[in-house]
């Protein structure tokens, strides 16, 4: 990013996936749960049309800026990979204002809901591509983490909550130990001392990726424990919200270590830890208050 005029939007091409995947899990884990998850009305499926008009706009600016400033688009994988990214915005765009009720809010197994989180995955590993291709970070959590986590949850979630077969459960159980196993092997990169430990807010979404990757495991053992005797309870529910908030705080981690913005004026300067702790009570917080609430 040092040879663009402006940055781009890091996270834009990774908004799809977090709002596609992240409420096709939950609504999962509601109907597994015997939860009824009401079909949105009219005045939420606008809403969902004005953030999806705000984010067209987004992706058209980076379109742009991948146009105007990757080298090497003349010929060659670069032009190949920017035509399919303009492509899958493209149809991203027409398959959620054609059917937005079904795509945006996506209760139940369908093709378009499936379709729309492979393009969301297809955006998101195009956008994190040309990021990298411009400015390569190894000393900051890798970009692929966050999408790559989400994606796994999306098929994790539907084979633990709807299916009654226990090897489809240990699949999912497979899968989300190499999350696991991935995420610890990538704290270093998370916690990497960068301008972003300024703020407070970011050290506060820190703690709560912790607390989540850590909440994750004890909840996760407690969820086969029950699923092996048929029962799926809040902790479930808790659990599966753990993991797809592991892949969403990654996603804005990874990007606010790679903007340029040297925090000056951050409040957490030298009380990160302080705020790192805040942030993972703010998350115990959550999945009491989730417990409570279903």
């Amino acid at each position: 990013m040092d040879n663009w005029p402006r940055q781009p939007l890091i996270l834009t091409a990774q908004l799809p996936l977090a709002w596609g995947a992240g409420y096709w899990c939950l609504a999962q884990m509601l109907a597994g749960c015997r939860i009824p998850v009401a079909a949105p009305d009219g005045d939420q499926v606008e809403l969902a049309l004005m953030l999806a008009l705000c984010w067209m706009l987004a992706g058209g600016y980076n379109q742009l800026l991948i146009y105007r400033y990757v080298p090497g688009l003349e010929n060659g994988r670069n032009r190949v990979l920017a035509i399919a990214n303009a492509l899958a915005l493209i149809c991203t765009i027409v398959l959620a204002w054609g059917k937005p009720a079904v795509v945006l809010f996506p209760r139940r197994f369908s093709p378009l809901a499936i379709l729309l989180l492979v393009l969301s995955l297809a955006l998101a590993s195009l956008g994190n591509y040309f990021v990298d291709r411009i400015r390569r970070m190894p000393d900051r959590l890798p970009l692929w983490f966050g999408p790559i986590t989400l994606a796994v949850m999306a098929v994790v979630v539907p084979l633990f909550f709807g299916s009654q077969n226990w090897w489809e459960w240990l699949l999912a159980s497979v899968m989300i130990i190499l999350i696991q196993a991935v995420a610890f092997q990538q704290l270093p990169w998370i916690l990497a001392e960068t301008p972003a430990r300024r703020s407070a807010l970011y050290d506060m979404l820190l703690g709560a990726e912790l607390a989540a990757l850590f909440s994750s495991v004890l909840l996760g053992v407690i969820s086969y424990y029950q699923r092996g005797y048929g029962v799926l309870s809040r902790l479930c529910i808790c659990w599966g919200s753990a993991g797809v908030f592991l892949g969403i705080g990654a996603m804005v981690i990874a990007a606010c270590q790679r903007y340029h913005n040297d925090f000056r004026y951050g409040h957490a300067a030298d009380h990160e830890n302080w705020f790192v702790a805040v942030g993972a009570l703010c998350w115990v917080g959550i999945l009491l208050a989730l417990i409570l609430a279903l």
